[in-house]
């Protein structure tokens, strides 16, 4: 593993040789400093005292749904994966809390534990047919096995639920409270966090990125390409999964359509919105999607048509996304500067 580590720093150092947006594009990735998460998370943990009831839910809703952004990031972001399947294993998240609950009047904190584990498991049967695939072939299979989970929970009825779901007080006494709740959805989402940019730093993050940039040149080097993508389709899946559960502790229950592929596609916009490129940049695309699909619903027939020609700008003019913005403008300013010195 060490050598495959260092023969990955090399590929590494050899991809930053392409053309120059795309050489700046890893090194965001730890561009926000230690100081400003900490003032971040300072501000978040005094929201309880700010809020309104309804918008400390959203809020909270809005926490959760970035640590999904984030795990399904380490994916597209990260290894140049673009998966529409992560909806699966945030719903069996869900649904492992909901249906212990229900079956076997597993508490809450075994479920929990148990979830990311779940989500792991169903990853790995995933990913071991999905890659054998690569680019839009692995989009539609990832496509089809969240169909597929989503088809199993809307025909199970007996044991699912069928369309209503899984609902009821699954949650101890300790988190009825909506500032308990809260606490605790940030609390697991910041700890999540860590252990996600732990992994995207390490040896095991720089040869996924490496990968990402040049699959044949890292095959070549004697990376296992297939093994590493596979562990990363396992890590995202599990966090995915931590993800779902938190889903239970916001609403108290599992639906099917936590599974549905369409599910999948809303990480992936947040991604884009914040920046696929930077480690935080899924979570800020999840915050404002949360908090401005409120307002274009109280304010728009068809928020979604609003929302699409918003990402489209996005797309067209800030490809790198908001937290990506900074690098551009200096890459344009000194495009300007060299231009002046020629001149």
């Amino acid at each position: 593993m060490n050598a495959q580590s260092t023969d990955s720093a090399r590929l590494a150092e050899a991809s930053d040789a392409g053309p120059a947006p795309r050489r700046s594009r890893p090194g965001l990735a730890t561009a926000v400093p230690a100081l400003v998460c900490l003032v971040i998370v300072a501000v978040l943990f005094a929201m309880p005292q700010m809020l309104a009831t309804t918008s400390l839910l959203n809020l909270q809703s809005a926490i959760g749904l970035a640590l999904f952004a984030c795990a399904t990031n380490l994916l597209v972001g990260y290894g140049g994966l673009v998966s529409f399947g992560q909806a699966a294993f945030y719903g069996v998240g869900a649904y492992t809390i909901a249906l212990a609950w229900l079956h076997w009047q597993i508490s809450f904190w075994l479920g929990f534990v148990a979830a990311p584990f779940v989500g792991a498991v169903a990853a790995l049967l995933v990913g071991l047919v999905a890659l054998r695939t690569r680019r839009l072939y692995f989009s539609l299979l990832t496509l089809a096995a969240s169909q597929l989970f989503y088809v199993v929970v809307l025909q199970q009825t007996g044991f699912t639920g069928g369309a209503n779901g899984v609902f009821g007080p699954m949650l101890p006494a300790w988190l009825l409270d909506l500032s308990h709740a809260y606490y605790f959805t940030l609390a697991v989402t910041v700890v999540a966090l860590l252990l996600l940019s732990q992994i995207t730093r390490s040896p095991f993050g720089q040869t996924l990125r490496a990968i990402r940039e040049n699959r044949e040149r890292a095959e070549a080097l004697g990376i296992n390409v297939f093994a590493h993508q596979l562990l990363a389709f396992v890590f995202a899946g599990a966090f995915c999964a931590i993800a779902g559960s938190l889903f239970v502790v916001h609403d108290q229950s599992a639906n099917p359509d936590l599974l549905a592929w369409t599910q999948s596609g809303y990480p992936i916009f947040m991604a884009i919105i914040g920046g696929q490129f930077t480690f935080l940049g899924p979570a800020l695309g999840a915050l404002i999607y949360e908090q401005s699909r409120d307002v274009l619903l109280s304010n728009f027939a068809d928020w979604r048509m609003v929302f699409g020609a918003l990402l489209l700008v996005i797309v067209l003019f800030a490809p790198e996304g908001l937290l990506g913005l900074p690098a551009r403008v200096r890459g344009l300013a000194g495009r300007v500067r060299r231009e002046g010195r020629r001149r």
